[in-house]
């Protein structure tokens, strides 16, 4: 065997081999994000909270979860079925995270509800008890 031909089987082993290990990684990180987001949406769906205040973002994520879903089961890339476990992943999240928030805005409106309302009593006594006081000193 020439040196050249030794060169050309070195270098087609090595792009062999390339190729067998990207596409062996690349199936179980599509598998293993697919995983950590039906982990994600689960929780999320499993939480009131994210049901009451957050359903538009929570079908959001159901949706693309679907999508990956429908994806891994139809063989497609792996790289399209991470991806849609991704945004279902951060979709999940986003609607945990705006069920939050819109409790805390919900929260906040209450107090300062009360707030006004112990306020208009307060004055409310402070006016009755004017009078009175008025009346009194004026013996």
């Amino acid at each position: 065997m020439t040196r050249e031909a030794i060169r050309h089987a070195a270098l087609a082993a090595a792009c062999v081999g390339t190729l067998l290990g990207a596409g062996c990684t690349s199936v179980p990180r599509a598998t293993n994000e697919l995983e950590a987001a039906r982990d994600v949406y689960r929780h999320a769906a499993a939480n009131p909270q994210v049901q009451a205040r957050a359903p538009v973002e929570l079908e959001l994520a159901e949706r693309d979860l679907r999508d990956a879903e429908n994806l891994q089961s139809a063989d497609a890339e792996p790289a399209r079925v991470a991806h849609f476990s991704y945004l279902a992943a951060q979709r999940a999240r986003i609607a945990m995270k705006t069920a939050e928030l819109r409790a805390a805005e919900a929260a906040y409106a209450m107090a300062n509800e009360q707030r006004t309302r112990l306020q208009a009593e307060l004055s409310a006594r402070e006016r009755a008890q004017l009078p009175a006081s008025s009346g009194e000193t004026a013996r």
